[in-house]
């Protein structure tokens, strides 16, 4: 079953609806095609004549946001985040004159009043829809990036009071996977913003190049928080390497310290368990508790010492 929502501004500059192309009246000033599923490429193709091969779907994925523009049309192919997967899914508008289609998956009126912007019709309609789009595509990614944000923060203070043996490596991994597919699609919105900055015919009117101003500075803002939000995840990173490097310094401290008190007690066992026939000690009445006594002794005494030079 086709997905098309077809909305039309009449000479009347009264919105109207219909489900099929051919019931859009002829003295419509400005049509709206929203293809809301990639199933409905095969009609979209039917319907519209350009350049289908640019379009961006479930099968072809570029995963960058693109702009075209030749005599006939332009072309804005931008992305919306999926929440649950940090997926990338593309949303296609093409602007022609009184004309716009949309090509994506899901509902646009998610994050999107379609009847708020196209009821103030001006002369240049079709590209301030294309950029409200953007505008809101891009509205959508603080969702994703304060919830990253706000997920590091609860991260950071949760380990806080844990074990400090605790591995938290797989966690801080996961947590800079899904940054980096959010920065996959939020950093070359930057390059789009600068295409169409060049395009001088494009951003003919104040309110279209308003727009776009709006989309700068929302992708600075996310940037921003983007990167607080890395700078965060490296710092806990290095503290948890940090304490573990001090950690096993000390254990290997400790061993050290066994090792060396231990090392003088094994020389002297070592000694006493030949087999020789001539040694004097073994026929001592008390030669047993001497030599314990005597080990006893070297063990105090390397453990003082070690004390008074602060190693253990």
């Amino acid at each position: 079953m086709m997905s098309l929502s077809i909305q039309y501004i009449s000479k009347n500059n009264e919105i109207g609806k219909v489900e099929n192309k051919e019931d859009v009246p002829e003295h419509a000033t400005f049509v709206w095609y929203d293809y809301d599923s990639f199933d409905d490429k095969e009609q979209l193709k039917k319907n519209h004549d350009f350049e289908h091969g640019r379009l961006e779907d479930e099968k072809i994925k570029n995963y960058r946001p693109a702009y075209f523009k030749n005599e006939n049309y332009q072309l804005l192919i931008c992305h919306v985040i999926d929440k649950k997967t940090f997926e990338a899914h593309a949303v296609n508008v093409c602007v022609m004159q009184d004309v716009i289609i949309t090509f994506h998956n899901g509902s646009l009126e998610q994050f999107i009043n379609i009847e708020e912007i196209i009821k103030d019709k001006n002369d240049d309609l079709e590209i301030d829809i294309a950029l409200h789009i953007l505008l809101n595509t891009i509205e959508q990614y603080f969702d994703i990036v304060h919830e990253i944000e706000d997920e590091v923060i609860l991260f950071e203070e949760r380990h806080v009071g844990d074990d400090k043996g605790k591995d938290i490596t797989s966690e801080i991994y996961e947590l800079k996977q899904r940054i980096f597919k959010v920065k996959r699609v939020i950093i070359p919105m930057e390059e789009l913003v600068e295409k169409f900055k060049e395009q001088d015919d494009v951003l003919e009117s104040e309110r279209s190049e308003d727009i776009l101003n709006k989309v700068d500075a929302k992708i600075d803002r996310q940037k921003l928080i983007i990167q607080f939000t890395e700078e965060m995840i490296d710092e806990i990173k290095d503290n948890y390497m940090s304490y573990n490097t001090y950690r096993m310094n000390k254990i290997i401290n400790v061993l050290t310290i066994i090792s060396a008190i231990f090392l003088p007690l094994t020389l002297i066992t070592g000694v006493y368990g030949m087999n020789f026939e001539n040694m004097p000690e073994l026929s001592w009445n008390f030669g047993y508790f001497i030599t314990l006594g005597i080990m006893l002794g070297i063990s105090v005494s390397m453990i003082v010492f070690f004390k008074s030079k602060g190693w253990m």
